[in-house]
């Protein structure tokens, strides 16, 4: 990584560092089934899509005109992509110390402005995943703090695709992993298909590993196996039900929580079904930065960047008091056209 001491703080040098110290960032879960996709503009097609079953094609008569199929059981809804913006202000005095120390002594303090900017890039992706994880753990996706209150509603059927157990994994006599054979048994039946992938959070897997009943084949095992490791239960139960499962036990803050109080991006009580791997995208709009840099008209000191997946860094310097600062905005959401084949489970 380049000496940080000899960059000024601009759009393209906080990308550049950003992007070349991406392999010490592992990737989000969500980004295995959400890929990211960019567009031009803020409009956001939520389409919401039937079984994926084939419709037959209608019978003609020789020589006569050919019959025009609607999109027979898909629901478009037009909204809005979401905005998110947040800025970092490096002060006059942090500058100034900058300025006028030698280089072994602020070099430490120009990292730690670049790992407050690093932050606030952190924070982005974090707010996609949140966003993502919305939709595989609850079936829609709440936007609501800083006055802005949005609701996105993919069409998930709450009467019919969420479901808790009638004997919770959590009380005494329950069968978590008969409880999920049954669940999969359900989701065939329902949506004509195989659940091919879970996702757990944390607290169900956990009751899970805890299941007398997997703990038992263990036991009974030619060579007894007391204590099996979460890998090898994870094995076991991935061979018997034929499913690939991803426990997601990955945690963010809340915008603005000066408290820094750890939330789970995927609900910790439940676990979701689904039959493909490819649930959607990950829409990124053009923000009103990205929109001055392709006009031309961005009149920032120090200009704008977008990184490639659609989020925008601007840094201008202000005049009184002499301060430089950063920002990063995005506009996301992800899509969800198979929304309808998304099951959930509340065990807890």
């Amino acid at each position: 990584m380049p000496n940080i001491f000899e960059l000024k703080l601009t759009a393209k040098n906080v990308r550049v560092l950003y992007e070349a110290d991406a392999e010490n960032r592992a990737p989000y879960l969500g980004e295995l089934f959400f890929p990211n996709v960019k567009q031009v503009g803020l409009e956001f097609n939520l389409i919401k899509g039937a079984q994926g079953l084939p419709v037959a094609l209608v019978a003609a008569n020789w020589d006569t005109d050919v019959l025009y199929r609607d999109r027979i059981g898909f629901k478009e809804l037009n909204t809005e992509l979401p905005f998110f913006k947040e800025a970092y202000k490096m002060s006059e005095k942090l500058r100034q110390q900058i300025i006028t120390m030698q280089e072994n002594y602020a070099t430490p303090l120009f990292n730690q402005v670049f790992n407050d900017v690093e932050n606030l890039l952190d924070g982005a992706n974090a707010t996609v995943e949140r966003m993502r994880m919305q939709i595989l753990g609850t079936g829609t996706i709440s936007v609501a703090e800083n006055g802005v209150d949005k609701q996105y509603n993919y069409g998930f059927n709450t009467q019919t695709q969420l479901k808790t157990e009638s004997t919770l994994w959590s009380a005494s006599g329950a069968h978590p992993f008969k409880s999920l054979v049954a669940q999969l048994k359900a989701y065939k039946t329902a949506h004509k298909k195989t659940a091919k992938y879970a996702i757990f959070g944390i607290d169900a897997w956990n009751a899970l590993l805890q299941d007398a009943d997997i703990l038992s084949y263990f036991e009974g095992l030619s060579t007894p196996l007391l204590a099996p490791t979460d890998e090898e239960i994870k094995a076991y139960v991935e061979r018997r039900t034929g499913l690939t499962i991803f426990v997601n036990e990955a945690q963010y803050v809340a915008a603005r929580d000066k408290t820094l109080t750890a939330v789970n991006f995927y609900p910790a009580d439940r676990y979701t079904l689904l039959a493909n791997v490819d649930m959607g995208e990950t829409v990124y709009g053009t923000t009103p930065e990205e929109a001055d840099l392709l006009s031309g008209e961005n009149s920032n000191v120090l200009g704008g960047e977008v990184l490639e997946n659609g989020v925008a860094i601007t840094t201008w310097k202000e005049t009184d008091p002499v301060c430089v600062s950063v920002k990063v905005s995005e506009v996301v959401a992800p899509s969800c056209p198979r929304i309808d084949e998304i099951t959930i489970v509340k065990v807890l």
